[in-house]
């Protein structure tokens, strides 16, 4: 069982323009739809895509609970299993004009102790051939909660993915996760002169040896480094121009896992989970299987310093 879970999902409100957007100005859209949003979220659609049933996990409530979760009721393959909160689930706005995506993200309704306790009960059923992944951003009052539920899931040999803050992320590295994704834009708030694959393969690299059993990295919204036992691995992904940079990362976890389970091929998971990125880069939506069999026909993976 793959179980995504997100701990400060979004009512994702989509505006697009046909005038450039001004500041201080009345800015009148064209079109508006409505998504459930958060990177675990992102997940658990691109797996229902691609056939993959999965468990919802993480916290929604107030007046935002019952819309987001008729979004999600399209997707037959996602079960959710949310615990239920007092207060509102944020709503991001996404504002499109042509090329340019402007996000304005709430920060989120404050998560009591009792709420991650419901969580954590849910966490602990889990067992030795799940997998479970924490994607998207941590309230920064659970951290010690999270630490502790990731080593409860490392003692109970759950497969852990971690896709969250980085500055929590590396204090879990040495609970060994299997999988651990990151983005220049986080990478680039520690390190300096990151510029080319072999740049972010190194950090990967770095990771890895903290303790992490595979490292995934996203940088460009297009190209993709991995770091896994048998060495440093980049792919550029399809096409040259991004259409959407919205759950690339997320597609190519969720490709990463699916292939994984399948064949126990790390780097063959890592093409097919940069195919999965690609057809979500290079449409309005996230990750399709159609346009995932296209893509990974096109994607190539090269070996770093070969």
């Amino acid at each position: 069982m793959i179980v995504t879970c997100t701990l400060n999902p979004s009512l994702d409100c989509y505006m697009e323009f046909n005038d450039e957007i001004k500041e201080g100005r009345v800015n009148r859209s064209v079109l508006e739809y409505y998504e459930a949003g958060g990177k675990g979220i992102n997940v658990s659609v691109v797996l229902n895509n691609l056939g993959v049933p999965t468990k919802a996990y993480g916290f929604l409530g107030g007046f935002v609970k019952d819309f987001y979760l008729s979004l999600l009721s399209k997707y037959e393959r996602i079960e959710p299993n949310f615990t239920y909160i007092e207060g509102n689930t944020r709503i991001n706005l996404k504002l499109i004009h042509e090329d340019t995506d402007t996000d304005l993200n709430a920060c989120g309704p404050y998560i009591t102790d009792e709420a991650m306790e419901n969580l954590r009960a849910k966490v602990s059923r889990l067992d030795e051939g799940d997998y479970f992944a924490l994607c998207g951003n941590t309230q920064p009052n659970l951290n010690e909660s999270v630490k502790e539920m990731v080593q409860e899931l490392q003692d109970a040999k759950v497969k852990v993915i971690l896709a969250t803050n980085y500055d929590l992320l590396i204090t879990l590295l040495d609970k060994k996760p299997f999988l651990v994704k990151i983005t220049d834009d986080e990478l680039h708030k520690y390190y300096d002169d990151l510029e080319d694959a072999k740049d972010y393969g190194r950090i990967a690299k770095e990771l890895r040896e903290k303790g992490a059993e595979n490292v995934l990295v996203v940088y460009d919204n297009e190209k993709t480094v991995l770091s896994c036992e048998m060495g440093e691995f980049t792919c550029k992904f399809a096409h040259d121009d991004v259409v959407n940079s919205v759950g690339v990362g997320d597609s190519l976890v969720a490709g990463f896992l699916m292939n994984y389970i399948r064949s126990r091929d790390v780097v063959d998971s890592f093409r097919f989970g940069s195919a999965c990125g690609s057809a979500t880069a290079y449409s309005k939506t996230l990750a399709t299987r159609e346009k995932v069999d296209t893509y990974y026909q096109e994607v190539e993976v090269r070996k770093l310093n070969d």
